[in-house]
C-alpha cells in the first residue's frame, strides 16, 4: 500500500494496523506527516478506523490510561461493570477484530494492547472523565481481586491526576511504608509523586525520600542522591521556623544519604552525612528527652516554655487523626522506604487550648522516643561500617557497642520491632572482631544473633529461615578458626539443610550460598586432616561456583598437603590470576611449605 511506504521509519506497528484495517479507512481523510507530528498520524488513524463505532473510540481511551503492565489488566469483567455499557461485548468485540486489541497469553478474560505505540499515543488525547472512569474500573477490579495493592495504589494514581491533595500524601506515605523494598514493580508510585509535587513543601519533602528510596532500589543511585539531597534542603529550610518538629526528619533523610553513599562506596561522604545525621540526633535528645523519657508521668509541665506546648498539642492533635499509623493494635510491618514521616497538617495544628488526652500523649510519646533511639543506633551502626571501611577499627568497634546498648535496652520493651536491627549489629560486631582474628570475641556476638534469629524464624520462617542459615556459616567459620570442629561442622551441616530447600526452588538465586557453605566443610576437614571428606565438598562446591578463587584456593591447599604439587601449581595460577591478592596470603601459608622452595612457585609469587 502507498500509504504503508510513506510512513516514517521504525512504525511497523502502525503499518500492520493499516494493513489490517484497510478496509475500514477513508484514505482521503488521511495525510502522512513528517516524523515530529507522527504521534497525530496515529490517533487520525485510530478515529478513522473506529469512525463508524464511537462508542468502541470512547472505550478504547478510557482503557489506554489503565495501567497494562499489572498482571490483571486488562479485566473485561471489571470494564463491563465500570463502565457500564449497554452493548458492551460488541463494542469490546470491534477493538479485538481491528486489532488494535488482543486476549492476553494465558489469562482468560484479561487484554492488553496489541502494540504499546497504541496506548502511548491514546492516553495523550484523554482528559478528567477519562481519569475517572479509570478510578471506577479500579475501585470495582479491587473487589474482584481481593484488595490488591498494586490496583490501591492505581487508585491513588487516578486520584492524584485528578485533584492532587495533601490527605493523598498520607496514603501515598502509609502505601510506601507497607511495600517490600526490592518490589520493583511499584515503580508506578514515582508517577503519583510527581503528580503531588505541585503540594507546599512540608508535603513534598517526605515523598522525595519515598522517590530517593525507590530510584535507588532501581539502580539510579545518582538520581536518588539528588532527591534526597532536595527533601534535605527542603527539610532544613523548614526546620528555620519550625526547628523542633523538622530537626528529626532532617537526621533521617542524612541516614537516608549514608545509606546510598555506603552502597556506592563513597565512604569519606558516608562518614561525614553520618556523622551530621547522629549530631542532628544529639540534638534532638538535648531537645526532647525530658518530655519523652520513661518517666514522662512525673514531669511537671508548668517549667516548659509556650512553645514546646504547642508541640505537645500539635502532637495529640496528630494522634486523633492517625491514630493507626503511629500507634498500631498490632506492631506494624516494617517500613522498606525507612524515614518516612507522617506528621502532615501539624503546623496547622499548633493553636491555643489545653492539652487533652494526655495519657494517650504519654503512651505514644514514650514509644516514639524508643523508636528514635533506634534510628539513633542505627546510624551509630551504620558509621561503624564506615570506619571499618576506613580502617579505623576502634572507632567503628565503639559505634557498634553503642548502637548494641540501645538496642538490648529498648528490645525489652519492644522485641519484635527490634530484634531484626539487634541482629544486624551483632553480625557488624561479630565480622569486626572475625575480621581483626579476635575470634573470641566475635563467637558470642553471632551466637547471640543466632538464637535471637532462631527465634524469628519459628514465627516467620519464609524470612528470616535463609537469615538463620547464614548466621550458622558465619558462626561455623569462627568455630573453625577457634579450632571448635565438632560445633562448626554441626553448624555448616545445619545451614547447609536450609540453603539447599532454597536452592532447590531457585538454584540460580541460592546455588553459590550452598557452594560457600560447602567450600567451609571443605576448609574445616582440611583443618582436620581429614582430606577425603574435604575433597569432596571442595569439588561439590566447585561444581556449583567454577570460578569462586577461595574454592580454588582450598583446592591448592588440599594439593599441596597432598604434595601433589603439579596439581597445586596449576590451581594456584588460577587464583594469582583472577585476584593477585592472594600472593601475600599464600606466601604466609604453612600449608605451601613444600612448595616455596620450587622455582615455578617463586616465579609465580614474584609476579
Amino acid at each position: 500500500m502507498e500509504l504503508v511506504k510513506k510512513l516514517p521509519e521504525d512504525h511497523s506497528a502502525l503499518g500492520k494496523i493499516i494493513k489490517k484495517n484497510y478496509q475500514r479507512i477513508d484514505l482521503d481523510k488521511i495525510k502522512v506527516l513528517d516524523e515530529t507530528k507522527v504521534v497525530d498520524f496515529y490517533n487520525q488513524v485510530i478515529e478513522e478506523i473506529l469512525s463508524s463505532n464511537e462508542e468502541a473510540l470512547e472505550l478504547i481511551k478510557n482503557l489506554s490510561v489503565l495501567n497494562t503492565e499489572i498482571e490483571t489488566n486488562i479485566d473485561s469483567e471489571s470494564i463491563k461493570i465500570s463502565f457500564k455499557l449497554p452493548n458492551f461485548e460488541n463494542i469490546f468485540r470491534e477493538l479485538l477484530d481491528t486489532g488494535l486489541m488482543k486476549a492476553k497469553k494465558d489469562k482468560v478474560g484479561i487484554y492488553e494492547f496489541s502494540f504499546p505505540q497504541i496506548q502511548e499515543v491514546l492516553v495523550l488525547f484523554t482528559n478528567e472523565i477519562h481519569q475517572e472512569k479509570a478510578l471506577n474500573y479500579y475501585e470495582r477490579k479491587i473487589k474482584r481481586f481481593k484488595d490488591d495493592l498494586l490496583d490501591k495504589i492505581e487508585v491513588l494514581y487516578h486520584k492524584a491526576k485528578l485533584i492532587p491533595t495533601e490527605e493523598l500524601v498520607t496514603e501515598f506515605l502509609a502505601i510506601a511504608n507497607s511495600i517490600e523494598q526490592f518490589d520493583y514493580t511499584h515503580k508506578r508510585l514515582i508517577d503519583i509523586a510527581e503528580e503531588l509535587f505541585i503540594l507546599e513543601d512540608k508535603y513534598k519533602a517526605p515523598i522525595l525520600i519515598v522517590v530517593g528510596t525507590l530510584l535507588s532500589v532501581l539502580g539510579n543511585s545518582e538520581t536518588a542522591e539528588k532527591v534526597y539531597l532536595n527533601a534535605l534542603e527542603l527539610y532544613q529550610n523548614l526546620a528555620k521556623k519550625y526547628y523542633r518538629i523538622y530537626l528529626p526528619y532532617i537526621a533521617a533523610t542524612q541516614k537516608n544519604l549514608g545509606t546510598l553513599y555506603i552502597d556506592l562506596k563513597r565512604f569519606e561522604e558516608a562518614e561525614k552525612i553520618y556523622s551530621n545525621a547522629l549530631g542532628s540526633y544529639k540534638e534532638l535528645e538535648k531537645q526532647y528527652y525530658d518530655a519523652h523519657s520513661p518517666d514522662f508521668h512525673s514531669k511537671d509541665f508548668s517549667g516548659l516554655d509556650n512553645s514546646y506546648l504547642d508541640d505537645m498539642k500539635a502532637y495529640n492533635e496528630l494522634l486523633k487523626r492517625f491514630y493507626g499509623i503511629y500507634l498500631p493494635e498490632e506492631p506494624s510491618k516494617k517500613s522498606s522506604f525507612g524515614n518516612v514521616g507522617i506528621d502532615l497538617d501539624l503546623i496547622e495544628d499548633l493553636q491555643d487550648g489545653s492539652i487533652d488526652s494526655i495519657e494517650t500523649y504519654k503512651t505514644l510519646a514514650k514509644m516514639s522516643y524508643d523508636m528514635y533511639l533506634i534510628d539513633i543506633a542505627k546510624t551509630q551502626s551504620n558509621l561503624g561500617l564506615v570506619y571499618t571501611e576506613l580502617k579505623r577499627f576502634e572507632d567503628a568497634e565503639r559505634m557498634h557497642l553503642e548502637a548494641l546498648k540501645i538496642e538490648k535496652t529498648i528490645a525489652e520493651h519492644y522485641p519484635e520491632e527490634v530484634y531484626p536491627e539487634l541482629v544486624l549489629t551483632l553480625l557488624d560486631l561479630g565480622d569486626l572482631y572475625a575480621t581483626l582474628n579476635r575470634f573470641e570475641e566475635a563467637e558470642p556476638r553471632f551466637s547471640e544473633a543466632l538464637k535471637i534469629s532462631k527465634q524469628l524464624a519459628e514465627k516467620n520462617p519464609e524470612v528470616y529461615a535463609y537469615n538463620v542459615a547464614l548466621i550458622q556459616n558465619s558462626l561455623g567459620t569462627v568455630s573453625t578458626r577457634l579450632q571448635k570442629f565438632e560445633d562448626a561442622e554441626r553448624l555448616y551441616l545445619g545451614a547447609l539443610k536450609i540453603l539447599k530447600v532454597y536452592a532447590k526452588n531457585d538454584p540460580k538465586t541460592y546455588n553459590y550460598n550452598v557452594a560457600d557453605v560447602q567450600n567451609n566443610l571443605g576448609y574445616l576437614f582440611l583443618s582436620m586432616g581429614n582430606f577425603e571428606k574435604a575433597e569432596s565438598y571442595l569439588n561439590k562446591a566447585l561444581k556449583k561456583d567454577s570460578t569462586n578463587s577461595e574454592i580454588l584456593y582450598n583446592l591448592a591447599c588440599l594439593e599441596s598437603l597432598r604434595h601433589n604439587t603439579e596439581k597445586a601449581l596449576e590451581l594456584l595460577k588460577k587464583v594469582i590470576k583472577s585476584d593477585e591478592n592472594y600472593i601475600e596470603r599464600i606466601l604466609q601459608d604453612k600449608k605451601f611449605n613444600n612448595l616455596n622452595v620450587l622455582k615455578e612457585f617463586k616465579e609465580l609469587v614474584r609476579k
